[in-house]
C-alpha cells in the first residue's frame, strides 16, 4: 500500500510516498513564491497549484501505484469565500495580528475572555480565525460578504481535491468556533460572532475520506475516486506521528513557530489562560503552549536586518564564536505574543546592543530569544 502525503505548511509546499512495506519512496519539498505567500497571508490558488506541482514531481518521480492521499495543513486560518463559494482574498495565516485591536478590545472583558476560553480552549487572540471574523465584520472590510461562507487553508485543499465540504474536528478546535467539550460548533460563539452554522463546513473525524475529484486526479497523474483523508492541523499530526497521545508525553516542533503539546483524555483548562486546549484525534484533546516568533524571526534577520549579505551556515559559524555573558536580548515578538502572555499587539527586538556585538554576536542572542520563549511556554504547560 503506498500512501501521497501532502502539506501546505505556512512557507512551503511538501509531498511524500511511504510505502507500508518499503517506507519512504520519495519526497519533494517546495518554497512557496514571494507573491504567493508573505507569512501573514496566503494567495489561496497559488498555495494550491505549489501543492499540486510538488505531489505531481514525486509522483511522477517514484511511479507507482498510490492508494490513498494524507493531507496536513496549518491550524489557524481564515479563507472568506462569496456566496458561490469562491474565495475572496487572501489566506489569513495565524501570524495575521491585524484583528488584534478588535481581540484587545474584548480581552479587556475578564468574564467575557474565561467564557469564550472555557467553551472552546482558545483565548481571544488575532490568531483564531473567530476574532479575524468578526474584526472584519464590524469594521466592513471590502472582502467580507455577510452571505458568504467561512473556510481556511485546510478547507479550501480538500474542497479543490475532492470537492467536498467539510472540516475535521482537529481543525475546527483551533478556529474559536468549536466547543472543546462537545466537539461541535458552539451555538452561543456563532450567536456572539454574528454567523450561521450553515456558514461553516460540517465537522467530521480525521478518518473521514472523499473521492479524488477528476480535474484534481488529472493534475496528479493519479486515479479518480482515490481516497483523500480530511486535512489534519500540523500540530495535532505531529502528535500522532510522534506516537504521542498517550497521556505524559510532550513533543516540540520548531518550524516557522514553535510549539511544545501534551496529550490528555479531558480538556485541560488552567483559571487563566496561559495555554490552549484543541482537538487531537482518537478522542484525545491537546494542550499546548505556542510561541508565534521561531524560524520566520530567524527568516526576517537574515532577509531583512542582514539583507541576505550572509548565509545561514556562514550565520551560524559566527555566532560559534559569541561570549554569551555579554548577550544583549532578542524579544521574538515580530509576530506579536501567544502564549503565556497573549498579547498579540506585543513587539520584538534587539536590546542592550553595544557596539562592539556584529551580526553573529545578533544572530546568536536571536536564537538564544527564541529558546528561552519555548521554555517559558514549557513552564506553563507543565503546570496545567
Amino acid at each position: 500500500m503506498n500512501v501521497l502525503a501532502i502539506e501546505a505548511s505556512t512557507s512551503s509546499a511538501k509531498a511524500m510516498i511511504f510505502s507500508v512495506d518499503k517506507g519512504i519512496r520519495g519526497v519533494c519539498s517546495t518554497p512557496y513564491r514571494s507573491r504567493v505567500n508573505d507569512v501573514v497571508s496566503q494567495e489561496p490558488e497559488g498555495v494550491y497549484r505549489a501543492l499540486i506541482e510538488c505531489a505531481r514531481n514525486v509522483v511522477e518521480k517514484v511511479g507507482c501505484t498510490i492508494d490513498g492521499i494524507g493531507v496536513g495543513s496549518t491550524w489557524h486560518s481564515l479563507l472568506l469565500l462569496d456566496r458561490h463559494r469562491k474565495p475572496i482574498g487572501r489566506i489569513k495565516t495565524w501570524a495575521n495580528t491585524e484583528a488584534a485591536p478588535t481581540a484587545h478590545r474584548y480581552r479587556r472583558d475578564e468574564e467575557l475572555k474565561l467564557w469564550f476560553y472555557r467553551k472552546t480552549g482558545c483565548m481571544v487572540h488575532s490568531i483564531y480565525p473567530v476574532w479575524k471574523y468578526i474584526h472584519a465584520r464590524q469594521n466592513r472590510h471590502q472582502e467580507f460578504d455577510p452571505e458568504g461562507y467561512l473556510s481556511s487553508q485546510a478547507e479550501y485543499i480538500f474542497e479543490k481535491l475532492t470537492g467536498e465540504v467539510a472540516v475535521s474536528a482537529s481543525v475546527a478546535s483551533g478556529t474559536g468556533f468549536m466547543n472543546i467539550h462537545t466537539l461541535e460548533w458552539d451555538q452561543e460563539i456563532l450567536d456572539f460572532a454574528g454567523i450561521k452554522k450553515s456558514q461553516l463546513a460540517p465537522i467530521y473525524d480525521l478518518e473521514h475520506t472523499a473521492p479524488l475529484g477528476d480535474e484534481a486526479a488529472g493534475e496528479l497523474g493519479l486515479k479518480p475516486g482515490t481516497p483523500v483523508a480530511l486535512p489534519g492541523p500540523d500540530g495535532a499530526l505531529n502528535q500522532v506521528g510522534a506516537g504521542a497521545l498517550k497521556e505524559g508525553i510532550m513533543t516540540m516542533s520548531v518550524g516557522t513557530s514553535g510549539a511544545i503539546r501534551l496529550a490528555s483524555k479531558v480538556p485541560l483548562l488552567p483559571r487563566q489562560p496561559s495555554t490552549w486546549c484543541y482537538y487531537a484525534a482518537e478522542g484525545k484533546r491537546l494542550a499546548g503552549a505556542a510561541i508565534s516568533g521561531a524560524g520566520n524571526c530567524v527568516e526576517w534577520f537574515v532577509n531583512k536586518a542582514n539583507l541576505g549579505k550572509v548565509d545561514y551556515r556562514m550565520l551560524d559559524e559566527l555566532a560559534a564564536s559569541t561570549v554569551r555573558e555579554d548577550a544583549p536580548v532578542f524579544l521574538p515578538f515580530l509576530y506579536g505574543e501567544r502564549c503565556p502572555g497573549w498579547d498579540d499587539g506585543r513587539t520584538g527586538g534587539f536590546f542592550d546592543v553595544k557596539a562592539h556585538h556584529g551580526i553573529g554576536d545578533l544572530h546568536y542572542y536571536k536564537l538564544e530569544g527564541i529558546l528561552f520563549k519555548l521554555y517559558q511556554c514549557y513552564i506553563a504547560l507543565s503546570k496545567v
